[in-house]
């Protein structure tokens, strides 16, 4: 209901438009997948099974996949955009961090460094997946089998009381 020229003055341009069509739709799927784990149990089996069909779903919407490396890449030469683009991913980072402490045990402290490398790890590993579904080199349920495998080797880790604490 509304024109295109009303749409556009809200942004100071497509691109700026583009990353907060981006943004919203990135953090509505965090927030899916946060309802999804709340509502999955208390048992870190039936959460890994949440995350597993979050992720297969989500995965196989390759539009989006496109649409943001695409965006990404536009945007590389632009320092200002480039800041811009690191907010959205600290804001999903801020997300998978909510979710991957409400499955460590509470013996963990949320505030040990490793967490902070599990959580890069796991939104790293998730954009890699995306990308690779993407190009078809790998499909939907290995995608998810992965991301649910990456988030139980980061729980073993950190629930290792022998390996010292990350110091960056």
């Amino acid at each position: 209901g509304r024109t295109i020229g009303a749409v556009y003055s809200n942004f100071d341009s497509k691109e700026a438009l583009c990353l907060e069509v981006l943004r919203n739709r990135l953090l509505s799927e965090m927030t899916k997948l946060f309802e999804a784990l709340v509502t999955a149990g208390e048992s870190l089996d039936e959460r890994f099974e949440a995350l597993s069909s979050w992720w297969s779903l989500l995965s196989t919407e390759t539009s989006l996949v496109l649409v943001t490396a695409e965006y990404l890449t536009s945007t590389f030469k632009d320092e200002g955009r480039l800041t811009n683009n690191r907010d959205v991913v600290e804001g999903v980072k801020a997300v998978a961090r909510a979710v991957f402490e409400d499955t460590l045990p509470d013996t963990i402290s949320k505030t040990d460094p490793r967490v902070n490398d599990a959580v890069d790890a796991m939104v790293s590993t998730g954009a890699g997946l995306a990308v690779t579904q993407a190009m078809g080199v790998v499909d939907a349920e290995r995608g998810a089998r992965l991301m649910v495998a990456t988030l139980r080797m980061w729980l073993e880790r950190i629930s290792d009381p022998i390996e010292p604490a990350a110091t960056s």
